[in-house]
């Protein structure tokens, strides 16, 4: 019985390697019962995903990652059931990642200047297709062109924060975003929060739910990221607030990343999520509100 879901991987859309539809393969052949699509900053992978014809097909949830700041931390948003038709959800998407476009030549200036020499058709080459350019392509790049080993080093050596060829990249309003994901009916959910390092994250917490905020993911895959936390802080206090508890793992298919499948929830998860996607769409007002 297909009984679990992955409700966090990212395809070639965004910073992935596989196409909306290979996701679907893998996850029937992993017999999960439910996938979501949770690209950065963009939907254009949604229809795809949802119309994609593949056998043995798990429960698809068009869902979004929404890079945010919230009193300067930067906090990032799942939504879940996103209409593939979300105009003013879109707008504000391509605002983004046309800053991302913009921060790849800054990043790339910086790193020339460390003695790093990119040809404009390298980096045509692996922004090929992409929505959601970010620092994995130019890390993707760096390693195609010999300068790092991989992803990891790519980061520690020139990506990472406070590195040469850190840019920091725009972020939507936390607020603006969960008020845009709630006016389409769509469940705003914050990821991985202990990635946050919060000095209160129980007080954050009540504050975003304020805002509307109806979840936060608890399972994931923190060791991954060299993280020494423990999660089931993270689970107690949404349980006291009532929040929706999701999980899943982050897959991107580069190998830095976690494997799809290796974190999931029951499914009863995606039943909570869309118990409350349907409470959205019934109240639009109180939607748009938050």
């Amino acid at each position: 019985m297909k009984v679990r879901a992955d409700l966090h991987v990212h395809s070639n859309l965004s910073d992935g390697v596989h196409s909306p539809s290979e996701l679907l393969s893998i996850a029937s052949s992993l017999n999960l019962g439910a996938l979501a699509l949770t690209d950065h900053d963009t939907i254009d992978g949604l229809v795809e995903f949802m119309n994609a014809e593949v056998h043995g097909c798990p429960i698809r949830i068009s869902g979004v990652e929404i890079s945010t700041e919230y009193k300067g931390v930067e906090a990032h948003l799942l939504g879940y059931f996103i209409p593939t038709q979300a105009p003013k959800l879109v707008k504000r998407l391509k605002a983004l990642e046309e800053s991302r476009r913009k921060r790849f030549p800054k990043m790339r200036s910086r790193l020339e200047s460390e003695g790093i020499r990119l040809s404009d058709d390298d980096i045509d080459q692996v922004l090929q297709g992409v929505k959601a350019p970010g620092r994995p392509h130019m890390a993707k790049l760096l390693i195609q062109r010999g300068y790092v080993k991989d992803i990891e080093e790519a980061f520690h050596k020139y990506l990472g924060k406070g590195k040469p060829g850190y840019v920091k990249k725009e972020h939507a309003d936390t607020a603006e975003a969960i008020s845009l994901l709630r006016a389409e009916g769509a469940v705003p959910v914050l990821a991985h929060p202990l990635t946050m390092r919060l000095p209160d994250l129980r007080s954050t917490l009540i504050e975003l739910r304020e805002l509307g905020l109806l979840g936060v993911e608890i399972e994931y895959d923190y060791q991954h990221r060299r993280l020494d936390v423990k999660p089931g802080e993270v689970r107690a206090i949404a349980e006291g607030l009532g929040l929706i508890e999701t999980g899943g793992s982050d897959y991107h298919g580069d190998g830095a990343h976690r494997i799809l499948g290796s974190v999931t929830v029951p499914i009863q998860v995606v039943n909570n999520l869309r118990k409350a996607h349907e409470e959205l769409r019934s109240r639009p007002s109180e939607a748009i509100s938050g």
